[in-house]
């Protein structure tokens, strides 16, 4: 029972956490926004406070202190969204995840937890995200502007992951996480038609990374993960440039020349990195990761060379032969291989069967009935047959979407999805329950079981379905994980934690139940999932741990100070944007709206106003600071005069019906004024998007704005 005290109080946490999140997003309208801004800001206070008090009072279990802690640090973003959603700031702005970032780094800074480590560099990438991609507005950057970014961006993960190999800064979760991102900008930078001509030269700085990273594992301690980070990532590289020859080459060699250059690649790619993966392990044969590493990384390799080689080598039969069949013959040929021919080497074998699936799925699926039949049939002889496990997981999930399409499409089911979906779920529980001996099957079967009945929380049914399916769902998946955490099966206990996870992560969009009933019921599970581990935990007797500290006196000194940080910021914002609404002048301004959701702040509309519409504006560039001045017509709405820039908002001198109203050029077409956001309650939006036609903003002498309604 000790050993599932830990998940009940993490299970209670996130509950609560995301009740509160769905409880502001719902944007209840019975609140007034200081009775939200309260409740907000006495949730973050309501977890640092437990976290001071846990060690003594709630539990002995010292996790519990740290994980309210982060708690408190996560109620602070959502307080933060609050406020942009009661004075209608941009919706998943960045400036809101730069806000929250600052205490995160300075927690993680102050009391060495990994978590605040995590949790900075997440904020850090999702401030990176929504300032390249704002949900509300769109920015036009140069081609060396976007790739100067992606290029900083590259250059800080790189940074950070070199220095999480030093004595102050060990978390490796941020040293694999910065070592995927730099991949990935240097992979997006080096593609030749996004930022041509910079691209050319990044593919030579992705190719040296590489090389310095293969150097590194050959002549260092090896790293099992960032040699599986390492080859995944140069493997979707090679697949990237393979991609882009048809663009770069096509005109001069034509497409059955690009299919065939595709192909030699494609086995470039598989024999490179077998060679390359053999000479890594040969080079730590001595210690226990060696062969085990060489068969990971020969997987990796092979798996994404043969579905690159079944595209490109299959289109070359197409045009030789005017036949999908052909493909069916290059299919059958691969498997019966790799199937029956058992002198070949394990991986040859499996590249053989790669191969072979690739080829045949599209046609499997689309090409006719007997086609299908025929892979099924195939599908079951290699999942008996061959016991790999990715070969299984590839020929189950054939068997799957075989058998799945002649239900639905000849058998014409489609009006009893939720049936077949209850079926396969089943059927799949039952095949784990049966093959729980099989230590790849069970994996693959109960993987498939929860899919299904994933999926079935998605269709579209009534709202007492809805309800039942999810409530489900989360009682299966939690069981499920207490069970696995139980029995030490960490593989299993990983998987179900993330459908878990999951579930919660996918209601929040679920527009059948609404937020209000959502947040309610997850606010009252997490209490209930609190009581019962509270009440485990004094039965299993756990004494008080002595001479153990949560943080130092240093530490919770130094919380105390972002604490105080924190509230100074709520505070500030609050008086300055109630300052705004109080001393401002109000006016009409003409609107065109749409209607999203935000991911922490709710329903809200998009806002295109008339008077920020504008062709290219000569001499400024994007994100330069303009100012609209605006003067009031005969009917009370204002419209713009001229745009100005270069001046002293609060020295300009004014008419009495004039406003000047500050923005940012997008480089484009508009001026961004920072009130394009209106939130809603949850599900009004449509109609505001239907029938509003103007918006009421009170303007500062600065010319910041503050969006007051619309209608």
């Amino acid at each position: 029972m000790k050993k599932l005290i830990p998940f009940g109080y993490f299970a209670s946490i996130v509950l609560v956490l995301s009740g509160v999140l769905y409880f502001f997003a719902a944007n209840w309208p019975e609140f007034s926004r200081f009775e939200k801004l309260i409740l907000a800001v006495a949730a973050m206070l309501l977890f640092y406070f437990l976290s001071i008090v846990s060690t003594k009072i709630l539990s002995h279990q010292l996790f519990l202190g740290k994980w309210l802690l982060v708690a408190g640090a996560i109620s602070f973003g959502l307080c933060v969204a609050l406020i942009g959603q009661i004075y209608n700031s941009h919706a998943d702005s960045y400036v809101l995840f730069v806000v929250w970032l600052i205490p995160a780094l300075l927690l993680s800074i102050s009391t060495r937890y990994g978590p605040f480590s995590i949790l900075s560099f997440i904020l850090f990438h999702l401030a990176y995200w929504f300032y390249m991609n704002p949900s509300s507005y769109n920015i036009i950057r140069t081609d060396f502007q976007e790739w100067l970014i992606y290029l900083v961006i590259a250059v800080i993960n790189l940074i950070l992951f070199i220095f999480t190999f030093s004595t102050s800064f060990q978390n490796k979760a941020v040293r694999y996480m910065s070592y995927i991102m730099t991949h990935i900008m240097l992979i997006t930078m080096s593609i030749f038609e996004l930022y041509e001509p910079y691209s050319g030269w990044t593919n030579l700085l992705y190719l040296g990374y590489a090389a310095i990273s293969y150097f590194y594992l050959v002549t260092k301690k090896i790293d099992k993960y960032i040699s599986i980070i390492l080859f995944t990532m140069v493997s979707i590289y090679m697949c990237t440039k393979i991609i882009e020859i048809p663009f770069l080459f096509g005109d001069a060699i034509g497409f059955l020349g690009l299919q065939i250059l595709g192909s030699i690649f494609s086995i470039a790619l598989i024999v490179g990195g077998v060679i390359l993966a053999r000479h890594l392990s040969s080079k730590h044969s001595e210690t226990q990761i060696g062969q085990t590493i060489k068969g990971t990384l020969i997987v990796i390799v092979t798996l994404i060379g043969s579905f690159m080689f079944s595209i490109s080598f299959g289109g070359v039969l197409f045009l030789l032969f005017s036949s999908s069949y052909s493909t069916v013959v290059l299919s059958t040929i691969f498997i019966g291989v790799g199937l029956f021919v058992k002198k070949l080497g394990p991986y040859v074998r499996n590249t053989l069967l790669f191969i072979g699936f690739f080829s045949g799925l599209l046609e499997a699926f689309f090409l006719s009935t007997p086609i299908t039949i025929f892979y099924l049939v195939i599908s079951i002889v290699v999942i008996i047959a061959i016991k790999d496990g990715i070969i299984r997981f590839l020929s189950y999930s054939t068997f799957i979407g075989c058998s799945l399409y002649l239900l639905l499409d000849e058998f014409q089911l489609w009006e009893q999805l939720e049936m077949v979906l209850i079926g396969y779920a089943f059927v799949n529980a039952l095949v784990y329950y049966f093959t729980r001996s099989e230590s790849l099957l069970d994996r693959i079967s109960l993987f498939y079981a929860l899919l299904f009945f994933y999926v079935l929380t998605f269709v579209d049914h009534q709202l007492w379905q809805e309800i039942i399916y999810s409530l489900l769902f989360f009682i299966i998946t939690t069981s499920l994980v207490l069970y696995f955490s139980r029995k030490e099966k960490i593989f299993f206990f990983r998987m179900t934690l993330l459908y878990w996870i999951a579930l919660l992560v996918s209601t929040y969009y679920d527009l059948v139940w609404s937020l209000v009933h959502k947040s309610l019921s997850l606010l009252i599970i997490g209490l209930i999932f609190f009581g019962i581990t509270q009440y485990y935990e004094r039965k299993s007797e756990v004494k008080e741990l002595e001479n153990e500290k949560l943080f130092s006196k240093r530490q919770w000194r130094l919380i105390g100070i972002i604490l105080l940080l924190q509230l100074t910021f709520v505070g500030y914002q609050i008086i300055s944007n109630e300052s705004l609404l109080k001393n401002g002048t109000e006016i009409t301004l003409e609107l065109a709206p749409v209607d999203p959701r935000s991911m922490l702040q709710g329903d809200y509309v998009i806002l295109r106003y008339e008077i920020a519409e504008v062709n290219e504006l000569n001499n400024v560039h994007s994100e330069n600071r303009v100012y609209i001045l605006a003067k009031k017509d005969e009917d009370g709405v204002y419209q713009r005069e001229e745009i100005l820039t270069s001046i002293e908002p609060t020295q300009y001198k004014l008419a009495e019906d004039e406003v000047l109203i500050a923005g940012k050029y997008n480089g484009y077409n508009a001026i961004i004024l920072g009130i394009e956001s209106f939130f809603v309650k949850e599900g009004t939006g449509l109609d505001l998007q239907r029938d509003a036609k103007y918006a009421k903003v009170k303007v500062a002498k600065n010319g910041n704005s503050l969006l007051e309604s619309i209608y």
